[in-house]
């Protein structure tokens, strides 16, 4: 006969990755009637945005485009000029190991940028935008939590183990707009912006969930005197997300991205500013402790039992921490500077590195510097320099992304410093022989003995023996004048049960 089990449903997700997609676009175009020819390039930067993404069956589609802004000089006028243009790109992969991924994150970075001047009205742009795809793939496990019927005089033992489980991972995106005014000149022109996000608090708030952060923006703009200035700003904001199941006793962690931005000038009768608008993303994942128990084995005193199992796997996942390491870099001019710009910093890929007991996590961080020359022209150079982190595990996902950086001039040097933020997710997988079902038959007929004598294995315990014999293993103590294990050396009685 078949034993009935009493099952409990488990589910916690996984990731896959990190999946790096590369994809090139170049573009061939003429720059707009209202624009001056073009005399020189001096930089060019930017920013990634993606517009969609979609996971079918293992293939994932990603969509969006590329804002370019191209920093040149005319002979039609002075000071520096600003053209925007906008690279589309759609490409598509297939990956086996997205299949059964319910979402997907993907992070992006421009490894490659570069604009080039065909004629002084047509221009050459190539860009190679490189994706990291994470997968989230969602498992539902039944674990054997104990029997519905003992009357089959059974013998049970079950374990217990302590996991934190990725739960869920949700997905938002919310606008924000907010006007500001420099303190400083008054802007004619908007050549540049970058915006860095920072989440700094999520909490759960009764039913509601309220993320918090801090928009860095940093502006590049010419003056009515064709002078260069530079804002720099932080911009706070928060967001309800409600809608979602938030259990009590949880951690959440979220990450932003700027899906899409919009910086303008503004205009009013007594002062010009900026105009900022955003449209951030945001991925919440919800980590929950919990006690997983299950039934480990059983055995009947009266019936022979056959268990039948299956491997099953539980992934423990704990909250991604963060390690903020400092890049420096400093710059000689030989004479004092009167203007200095950060235009771009990007992450490379994270590469890992074993050191004793920790693990060296190495990126190396792309620096884009805008500068006057000695004649005043604009100049544009260009640093690299390799930051690292050390940590005791990375075992897991890991990226780096840089933070707000800033430029601070001394004498005829100037030190950028940006911050750069290594994030790990750590994951191991919970491996167990799960009970699926349990046969159970009647013992065959014939003399029994009502004790044993035998020596105990090296490495037998107390249930190993009991179950053999299928007895109890409180008898083999009474009968044995133990009160607990281990068994001792040497030969034990082991009474049969009646």
């Amino acid at each position: 006969m078949e034993l009935g089990l009493k099952m409990e449903e488990i589910s916690c997700c996984a990731t896959v990755g990190n999946l790096v997609v590369s994809h090139e676009e170049s573009l061939e175009t003429s720059i707009p009637e209202y624009c001056p020819d073009i005399a020189r390039i001096v930089d060019t930067a930017g920013q990634l945005r993606i517009r969609e993404k979609s996971l079918t069956e293992g293939c994932l589609r990603i969509s969006g485009d590329v804002r370019v802004t191209v920093l040149y000089t005319s002979e039609e006028g002075p000071g520096l000029r600003s053209l925007v243009l906008t690279v589309p790109f759609s490409c598509r992969t297939e990956e086996p190991r997205l299949q059964g991924c319910r979402n997907v994150s993907v992070w992006g970075r421009l490894p490659l940028l570069e604009a080039k001047s065909l004629t002084s009205r047509k221009l050459y742009i190539r860009v190679i935008p490189e994706f990291i795809v994470e997968g989230i793939r969602c498992a539902r496990q039944t674990l054997c939590c104990g029997a519905e019927d003992n009357d089959a005089a059974l013998q049970m033992r079950s374990e217990s183990a302590q996991l934190t489980l990725l739960t869920s991972v949700l997905e938002r995106e919310f606008n924000f707009s907010q006007e500001c005014v420099p303190d400083g000149d008054v802007p004619e022109d908007l050549l540049l912006d970058r915006c860095c996000l920072q989440v700094t608090d999520c909490q759960r708030i009764g039913r509601k969930l309220i993320v918090k952060g801090e928009a860095h923006l940093s502006a590049l703009y010419r003056t009515q005197a064709q002078s260069l200035c530079t804002y720099d700003t932080v911009l706070p904001f928060s967001q309800i997300l409600d809608g979602m199941d938030l259990p009590e006793d949880a951690v959440y962690r979220s990450d932003v991205w700027t899906a899409d931005s919009h910086i303008r000038l503004t205009r009013t009768d007594g002062s010009v500013g900026f105009g900022v608008s955003l449209r951030i993303g945001v991925m919440v994942k919800i980590y929950e402790l919990r006690t997983v128990t299950y039934l480990c084995d059983l055995y009947s005193t009266r019936y022979e039992t056959d268990v039948h199992r299956q491997a099953m796997v539980l992934t423990a996942a704990d909250p991604a921490e963060s390690t903020v390491q400092e890049a420096d870099e400093q710059l000689e001019f030989g004479r004092e500077v009167p203007f200095v710009c950060l235009t771009g910093t990007e992450c490379s890929a994270v590469s890992e590195e074993p050191d004793g007991e920790h693990k060296v996590l190495r990126t190396n961080l792309r620096l884009k510097i805008l500068y006057l020359d000695e004649s005043g022209a604009p100049v544009s150079a260009e640093r690299t320099a390799e930051v690292t982190a050390q940590i005791t595990d990375a075992s897991g996902i890991v990226r780096a992304v840089c933070g707000n950086g800033t430029v601070h001039m001394a004498g005829n040097s100037c030190q950028v410093h940006v911050p750069v933020v290594f994030t790990v997710e750590r994951e191991k997988p919970w491996e167990i022989s799960g009970m699926t079902a349990v046969e159970m038959t009647e013992p065959e007929e014939g003399p029994h003995p009502s004790v044993i004598l035998r020596r105990v294995g090296a490495q037998e315990t107390l249930w190993d023996v009991a179950k053999a014999y299928r007895t109890d293993p409180a008898l083999i103590l009474q009968a044995n004048d133990l009160k607990e294990e281990p068994l001792p050396e040497g030969m034990i009685l082991i009474p049969k049960m009646r």
